[in-house]
């Protein structure tokens, strides 16, 4: 298996599309490049970087550091909308307690176990400016898919923290 590389279901393997910062969701076949630094609140800003992947909001941590790393990407409201829209975090509600998400950053693997999901007002940001004393990965994606009405929020902690 080469650098990067996640074995699945026996022989199938993963490469993550970026190991420099970058998000591999297997439940959900997600694997996307993460540009960092987005300001969540400038529109202009973050819809030219979806487009080209998940957005890493300004203000937050990284991959194993003590706080809160947030991670937001497009939903679409019909399977043709994926690729129009760069919708990686399309599938983002099926993720359970206990499902697997891994963040590359700076050439290391970064596991993290969601714990927790929710459903959210579209202008609700407590969760993105929360602090926690361990390091929390938390997705954020529309919902219902497609639509701007609320906001899915699915939280993870470092594996073994």
């Amino acid at each position: 298996m080469g650098f990067g590389s996640l074995a699945i279901g026996g022989s199938e393997t993963i490469v993550p599309v970026d190991t420099n910062f970058g998000i591999v969701v297997e439940k959900i076949n997600a694997n996307a490049r993460v540009i960092a630094n987005v300001d969540p609140g400038n529109e202009r800003e973050y819809i030219a970087v979806l487009s080209q992947g998940v957005a890493h909001a300004k203000g937050t941590v990284y991959p194993g550091e003590k706080g809160n790393i947030y991670l937001f990407s497009h939903s679409a409201d019909a399977p043709w909308n994926i690729v129009r829209f760069n919708a990686i975090f399309y599938l983002l509600g099926k993720l359970d307690p206990g499902d697997r998400i891994i963040l590359f950053y700076q050439g290391r693997r970064y596991d993290y176990i969601v714990f927790d999901k929710a459903i959210v007002g579209a202008h609700d940001t407590d969760y993105l400016t929360r602090t926690y004393d361990e390091s929390v990965l938390t997705l954020q994606t529309c919902d219902p898919p497609g639509t701007l009405v609320n906001r899915m929020i699915v939280r993870a902690r470092l594996a073994g923290s």
